[in-house]
């Protein structure tokens, strides 16, 4: 299922439709996708910000619409990135972004197959990305983000299981 789909399915839903009465000035802050190529762990889910609160709205294996609230932490010392409206109206998307980093990530010599791609629709510097971590085999992660306008890759970083494990 696209971004797309998942913002007209959870647009259209009665959970939302009650929700945006009550709080005509939510604003879209995050889309959250799990793509996973081997089993069955794919998820998908869109966040609203109402002052200082989240409202996640997530689509379930049934393709029901659910609802959930969260409030925004903040923690001492910490600087969280703000939240910024994005806008649905996207170029890219997700049914894309795993050819343009597959792509890339031949070009660059990896040559695994992608095993989950964890991807988030954000602001990022005054754009709408696609920022991405992908599993692949042989425990090789890439941190990707992509602008979700026009495709260019604007970050491709490869990792290593192993070296996040070392790290601790």
């Amino acid at each position: 299922m696209t971004f797309k789909e998942v913002f007209q399915k959870i647009k259209s839903s009665e959970v939302f439709k009650n929700f945006i009465n009550e709080n005509p000035n939510a604003e879209l802050c995050a889309g959250f996708f799990v793509i996973d190529f081997f089993g069955n762990d794919n998820k998908k889910s869109l966040d609203y910000k109402v002052e200082e609160r989240i409202f996640t709205f997530s689509i379930d294996d049934f393709g029901k619409v659910r609802m959930n609230e969260d409030k925004l932490v903040e923690e001492k010392g910490v600087k969280f990135p703000k939240l910024e409206k994005i806008e649905p109206g996207i170029n890219i998307d997700l049914d894309e972004i795993k050819s343009i980093t597959g792509i890339k990530a031949l070009d660059e010599g990896i040559s695994s197959k992608f095993s989950k791609i964890i991807a988030v629709l954000q602001k990022h510097e005054g754009k709408s990305i696609w920022n991405l971590t992908c599993m692949l085999e042989g425990l090789i992660i890439l941190h990707v983000l992509i602008d979700a306008i026009n495709g260019d890759i604007i970050k491709f970083e490869r990792k290593s299981m192993m070296d996040l494990i070392k790290k601790k």
